[in-house]
């Protein structure tokens, strides 16, 4: 993937391109299902987190320029193990940096690859079929022409959990035609500086339909507070994917617990200011670390 020359379009034939909500929400369902077969036919584990940071990481990288979008697609279908791993490390570590507030959210999807020993090459093929079938089944097409219409993670996570793991944890997709409905029952939108709350918010789906509704009505979601919780933390890290897809802005508390017992506000007020504190000491500490380095070059370079 570290190379300059000019992107060039993937070989084989066109990849799928929505062109209606309705055409949007079909092709998620077709990327879930291409995922969920290629996980479950290449690994023998129940572990819905690794497809879901494989995609969620795919997402994430999708580039605006088509050529280069199939450049990028033709690069990781070809990349061997250390190159896949180097990708999803990356693009974890990248998120810490933009986005230190929703870290806390994303650690499910990003712990993996950055355990020790490293996954292993069985770990490595299934996440390369998983590459592979997200691509091939058009995540990056879908993103380019639809991103605001549907979400990707409600059907992937529905998929990748069998009925009864749904069921127990009292998770349901909401229909984004349902969703949207909901989002302008009351007939007004919500305005600059308002606070938008989802109590039971799963992947956000409600979420992207207020985002929706506001920008219809000429209005920023950016602009607007959003306050998100749920008891599922799996669903709450693809909502925090969501967040960036849906360009919701960076005013967003994402909470884990229950909103009639427990304490969850202060809980995620104190995890968000721990995760931006730190990222801070961080980046202090690389920027310390370049000096010394430029230093010690200078050094050398003396008579």
């Amino acid at each position: 993937m570290g190379t300059s020359s000019r992107p060039v379009r993937a070989p084989g034939p066109t990849r799928p391109r929505p062109t209606t909500p309705a055409g949007a929400l079909a092709q998620a369902h077709r990327i879930a299902e291409a995922v969920d077969q290629a996980w479950h036919t290449a690994a023998a584990s129940d572990r819905a987190e690794i497809p879901l940071s494989v995609v969620a990481a795919l997402a994430l990288r999708t580039p605006e320029d088509a050529d280069e979008r199939a450049w990028v697609a033709a690069q990781l279908m070809d990349t061997d193990d250390g190159g896949l791993l180097g990708f999803l490390r990356a693009t974890w570590q990248l998120y810490g940096r933009v986005r230190p507030d929703l870290f806390p959210r994303v650690a499910p999807l990003a712990a993996p690859w950055f355990t020790d020993p490293a996954p292993d090459g069985d770990l490595l093929r299934a996440v390369r079929r998983v590459v592979h079938a997200a691509l091939r089944a058009g995540l990056h097409e879908l993103l380019d022409a639809a991103r605001y219409d549907v979400d990707l993670f409600g059907p992937l996570l529905s998929v990748l959990r069998t009925r009864g793991a749904r069921v127990a944890r009292g998770q349901y997709y909401t229909p984004p035609d349902l969703a949207d409905l909901l989002a302008r029952l009351g007939g007004t939108v919500p305005a600059a500086g308002e606070l938008v709350f989802e109590p039971t918010a799963g992947t956000g789906g409600l979420l992207r339909a207020a985002a929706q509704a506001i920008r219809d009505a000429g209005g920023d979601p950016r602009t607007i507070r959003w306050v998100a919780l749920d008891l599922d933390e799996l669903a709450l890290a693809v909502l925090a994917i969501n967040v960036i897809i849906w360009d919701l802005g960076p005013r967003v508390l994402i909470a884990h617990g229950d909103a009639l017992s427990d304490d969850w506000q202060a809980r995620a007020l104190g995890e968000r200011a721990e995760a931006i504190a730190l990222a801070r000491d961080v980046q202090r500490a690389a920027s310390a670390l370049a000096l010394l380095q430029r230093l010690d070059r200078a050094e050398g370079d003396l008579p």
